[in-house]
C-alpha cells in the first residue's frame, strides 16, 4: 500500500464492474488510495463479430486457429446476427470479449465432427462455417 503512495507507480486493477467494486471497497486503504475509474461498455455484438474477424485475419503459428479461416458468408453482420440469435444478453454481458475465444475454438471442433475427412478438400478442412460458428456459440454455457 505504501509503494501507492510514493506516486512513483502506476497500479492498474482490472476486471468486471462489481466484483471490483467489492475489492476496492473490501478495505479502507484501497478506497483512499485508488481514486480514478475507467468503467467500458461491454462490446456490442456487432464489435465482437469484428473482433473475430481481427482473430482470424491475425492468427500467430502458436494459435490453435492457425491456418484456419473463416468462410466468405461469415461477414461480420452474419457473425453479429448470429451471435444474438445464439446467446443471451447475459452471456453476452457475463462473457464479454471471451465470447468470441470461446465461439472460434467450439466452432473449430464443429468443423472438426461435421466434415468426413476421407472425402474433404484440404480448403474445406481448415474453412470455419457460419453453421459451424452457430454450433459454437450453442456450445456455450448457458
Amino acid at each position: 500500500m505504501s509503494v501507492m503512495d510514493s506516486g512513483k507507480v502506476v497500479v492498474i486493477f482490472a476486471g468486471y464492474s462489481e466484483p471490483m467494486k467489492r475489492v476496492i471497497y473490501s478495505n479502507e486503504g484501497f478506497c483512499r488510495r485508488v481514486t480514478k475509474f475507467f468503467v467500458f461498455d461491454d462490446f456490442t455484438s456487432q464489435e465482437l463479430a469484428q473482433i473475430a474477424h481481427i482473430k482470424m485475419n491475425n492468427q500467430t503459428e502458436d494459435s490453435s486457429l492457425y491456418g484456419f479461416e473463416l468462410h466468405r458468408s461469415c461477414s461480420v453482420d452474419a457473425i453479429a446476427k448470429l451471435i444474438e440469435d445464439k446467446t443471451t444478453a447475459k452471456q453476452r454481458k457475463e462473457i464479454n470479449g471471451g465470447l468470441v475465444e470461446s465461439m472460434l475454438l467450439n466452432a473449430r471442433v464443429s468443423l472438426d465432427l461435421r466434415l468426413d475427412f476421407d472425402n474433404a478438400d484440404t480448403t474445406n478442412l481448415l474453412t470455419i462455417t457460419t453453421e459451424d460458428l452457430g454450433a459454437g456459440l450453442r456450445s456455450l454455457s448457458p
